[in-house]
């Protein structure tokens, strides 16, 4: 197994049902594996770890039994901590490490952040026009799952946000979505991260969740893999999923006529995740949408990175994260 050799660079993801991990050998992709665990309830709700011991000792076990001690790992920071806002700043500033070192100092001044301790990253959106984009999340968060990681014998080295991820993937397997206004709908069983990109920027970010009961959910093993099934009338799922449907036409016309008076509108939807309701979800917004929807498909991924599937995107997308 590729676990076995050395000199691997691991990602971890890992959300209210799963934790799964990529681990890559001489940063080629080609020759990875990827384990995944279930989650038993309440260890990770909505996305950020409550039982930290249950936790660590899921970590623990995997680091035993496949001697990944002292290797580097990279994760996502959890969709529901991350805010994004765009910024201000001295034109005078064109390197993004200097613009971070000007927002660093006017926290708490001219710029407000609904984080005591926040860790911040920037992405600019054109040199020399004296605007940036701010991402930013709460440091607890972030401390809470390195520490356990350094526990566990593992190396963190990159935390990622995962709109940014999805796109440094989509503009390799779908080049096109670069050149139109495009909302990408990130489909999890119990929640939805939507992310407007124009021109390979960030325009908008929001986190919905799904409004379903954790406890009827289980884990339907296969030879060789899992994927989780629900346990009730699958009708009430689909009924819960009516509201984020609905408020991914709302965001249509909440960026189209207030955030751009009306002179810029989204052209593409891009459909993601691994909800198991995939198909659904894509029939449903095909017609109640008058607008092209593309779902990022397994033959579109493995024409790029062969033995993956669509569902582990999030985990291709970290692991092409440049360590800086």
């Amino acid at each position: 197994m590729i676990f076995k050799k050395k000199k691997r660079q691991l990602s971890l993801i890992y959300n209210d049902y799963a934790m799964h991990m990529l681990a890559v050998s001489s940063n080629d992709l080609a020759q990875s594996t990827i384990e995944g665990i279930p989650l038993d309830e309440g260890i990770v709700v909505d996305g950020v770890i409550e039982d930290e011991l249950s936790f660590f000792e899921i970590l623990k076990e995997q680091v035993k039994k496949y001697g990944l001690k002292g290797q580097n790992v990279r994760f996502f920071v959890p969709d529901s901590t991350v805010m994004m806002k765009v910024i201000d700043h001295p034109q005078e500033l064109k390197e993004v490490e200097s613009i971070k070192e000007y927002v660093e100092m006017e926290l708490g001044r001219s710029i407000h952040l609904p984080f005591e301790d926040a860790l911040i990253d920037i992405y600019d959106v054109q040199a020399g026009d004296g605007k940036a984009t701010l991402f930013a999340t709460s440091a607890d968060e972030i401390q809470k799952l390195t520490g356990l990681l350094d526990d566990a014998g593992l190396t963190p080295v990159v935390a990622d946000i995962k709109s940014i991820s999805n796109l440094r993937l989509l503009e390799m397997v779908m080049p096109n979505i670069h050149n139109s206004v495009t909302l990408i709908t990130d489909w999890s069983i119990n929640k939805l991260s939507l992310t407007i990109y124009s021109q390979g920027e960030v325009e908008f970010l929001r986190y919905q969740t799904i409004n379903t009961e954790r406890s009827k959910w289980y884990p339907k093993h296969t030879e060789d893999a899992f994927d989780y099934a629900y346990s009730d009338d699958v009708m009430n799922y689909k009924t819960a999923l009516m509201e984020p449907l609905s408020e991914i036409d709302r965001i249509l016309n909440f960026y189209h006529y207030s955030l751009n008076k009306g002179e810029k509108s989204v052209g593409n939807i891009v459909v993601i995740g691994d909800s198991p309701e995939l198909p659904y979800i894509i029939d449903m917004l095909e017609s109640q949408l008058n607008l092209p929807i593309h779902t990022l498909k397994d033959s579109v991924i493995t024409s790029k990175f062969p033995n993956f599937k669509a569902s582990q995107s999030s985990l291709i997308g970290l692991a092409l994260k440049e360590v800086e």
